[in-house]
């Protein structure tokens, strides 16, 4: 599913690519294509419009450098929007009482257990 999601959102970024500015016809383009790939990938229709429009706002009031093409600016604008959505900031694992349980989700082959592996011999040294 990730790697179809990474493919739909490649080809939404396609339409950036050679030009030179970022207006808002390229944008509404390339914020159709993403929501379609994010409903694809069973994103809530809500979600993915919410974030596709907060994005689309971000995207315009930007101004594109030089040395930077806007589908550059666009990946680093939709990752910063991501970030946000998923928390946005780091937190510390806390432990109280004796036995703490992590769950651990996610699809066949999203790597879960190499995770686990490196949450374990983070927690260990770390001495939890």
């Amino acid at each position: 599913m990730f790697e179809n999601l990474s493919d739909k959102l490649d080809r939404a970024f396609k339409v950036l690519k050679g030009q030179g500015t970022i207006t808002e016809i390229n944008v509404a383009e390339t914020m159709k294509e993403i929501r379609k790939a994010l409903l694809d990938a069973d994103v809530n229709y809500k979600t993915a419009k919410a974030f596709t429009d907060d994005v689309r706002q971000k995207a315009l009031g930007e101004n594109v450098l030089t040395a930077v093409s806007p589908g550059q600016l666009l990946t680093k604008i939709m990752n910063d929007e991501l970030a946000a959505l998923m928390g946005g900031s780091t937190a510390e694992l806390e432990f109280s009482g004796a036995l703490t349980i992590i769950l651990i989700a996610g699809l066949n082959g999203a790597g879960k257990t190499t995770f686990t592996g490196k949450l374990a011999n983070y927690l260990k040294t770390q001495k939890k």
